[in-house]
């Protein structure tokens, strides 16, 4: 779900990120899994997407390619914090809901999400934020990539 704000309301989009996806099996035997192979985004996603862009450096995905939650916690932090326009808590029950189904007990989901979050702010070193005991403060910060600045036609002078 998605929080959308409009003046001085604020709701809530259930929004599904995905339309269909194909698994293909590893082989593994040490470690047996899928692996989505395709997916297909659903078409109000897409078009959040096209009209709400997500900056991300590229030599961040490529460095935290092997730790998916690393990579989920850097590109959800890249989606929020340019965004924001004031702190925003957000409570460890809330992240351990978004990042941590897979871990039942929400301390030891902290303590994941803590190395994790280190991983993905070194990739992002303009992110601000606070932990604390009750989850993650949020702050406006400057998106991973810089606007680029592009010159449009002009005159030559000869």
């Amino acid at each position: 779900s998605f929080q959308i704000t409009q003046g001085n309301r604020t709701g809530l989009i259930n929004q599904s990120v995905l339309d269909q996806a194909m698994f293909v099996d590893d082989g593994s035997t040490e470690q047996p899994g899928l692996f989505i192979d395709t997916a297909k985004l659903s078409e109000g996603f897409y078009e959040q997407l096209k009209r709400h862009p997500v900056p991300v450096e590229d030599s961040a995905i490529r460095a935290l390619a092997n730790n998916s939650l690393a990579l989920d916690i850097y590109c959800w932090l890249a989606y929020r914090l340019h965004a924001l326009k004031e702190p925003k808590m957000v409570t460890w029950k809330a992240l351990h809901a978004q990042f941590g189904r897979s871990v039942e007990r929400i301390d030891h989901f902290r303590r994941h999400f803590r190395v994790n979050l280190q991983l993905a702010l070194a990739v992002y070193p303009e992110a601000k934020l606070n932990e604390g005991p009750q989850g993650v403060v949020l702050k406006p910060s400057r998106p991973p990539v810089s606007a680029k600045v592009v010159a449009l036609g002009g005159s030559k002078r000869r």
